[in-house]
């Protein structure tokens, strides 16, 4: 996120002083916000809202089926975990149960 601002300070000639914060933080982003190709987590929850008979149990595994094997998300593999899926940000892992 603060990559592209970077950038577009620098398309618009504002005088900053360049910060290289280590992260790159658009893979995150588009987990989380991307409309398509695959659905991010607001798109595939939008989404469900327009189906009567949709339920928590049918969003998480449309979820694991369009965003399983993205870097920054994850399945919990214990029974005992209470979380949902997680979503690994820029300070750690993030629990959601939906």
């Amino acid at each position: 996120m603060f990559i592209l601002e970077q950038e577009e300070y620098q398309r618009e000639g504002i005088e900053w002083n360049f910060i290289d914060f280590g992260l790159d933080l658009q893979p995150c982003i588009d987990l989380i916000e991307r409309p398509a190709n695959p659905p991010g987590v607001l798109a595939l929850l939008d989404e469900e809202c327009w189906f009567p008979k949709a339920t928590d149990k049918t969003f998480v595994d449309k979820l694991v089926q369009e965003q399983g094997t993205h870097s920054k998300f994850q399945k919990p593999r214990q029974l005992k975990d209470k979380a949902d899926f997680c979503i690994i940000h820029y300070a750690g892992r993030v629990d959601y149960i939906s």
